[in-house]
């Protein structure tokens, strides 16, 4: 099983249901983990993976362009860009909101699922991973 992983993404999310969190942006951090095949691993072309570059950048447009009420709703909308557009096996995706709490580190959500669950949610006809 092959992984892509990226760690503590760090972007800016409007997002939330208080009064204080409908102002603007705040702070949130994506962790992921996607799995691949291990076709690039072979031929050592970019074609054949994910690029992580490309799919950070996305991420961060997705999170400008729109609003979320709940980290929920953000991570899912988040993880079906990502299948729709990436085609992972599966993913692991977690986004949290640092501080917002006192005495608490983080609070967040975390989604696992794989393409098939994705394709099922969505109702669309199954198609093989790429």
């Amino acid at each position: 099983m092959n992984q892509i992983f990226i760690e503590d993404i760090q972007a800016a999310a409007q997002v939330g249901i208080y009064p204080h969190e409908l102002t603007g942006s705040q702070p949130v951090s994506i962790t992921l983990r996607l799995g691949i095949s291990g076709r690039a691993a072979r031929s050592d072309r970019i074609e054949d993976t994910i690029d992580y570059g490309e799919l950070v950048a996305r991420l961060r447009e997705i999170l400008d362009q729109r609003r979320f009420a709940l980290l929920e709703h953000l991570a899912d909308s988040l993880a079906g860009v990502i299948f729709d557009e990436f085609r992972p096996s599966w993913l692991t995706l977690s986004v949290h909101k640092p501080d917002i709490l006192e005495g608490v580190g983080r609070v967040g959500v975390m989604i696992e699922r794989n393409y098939e669950e994705h394709v099922a949610r969505a109702g669309f006809p199954l198609q093989q991973a790429a």
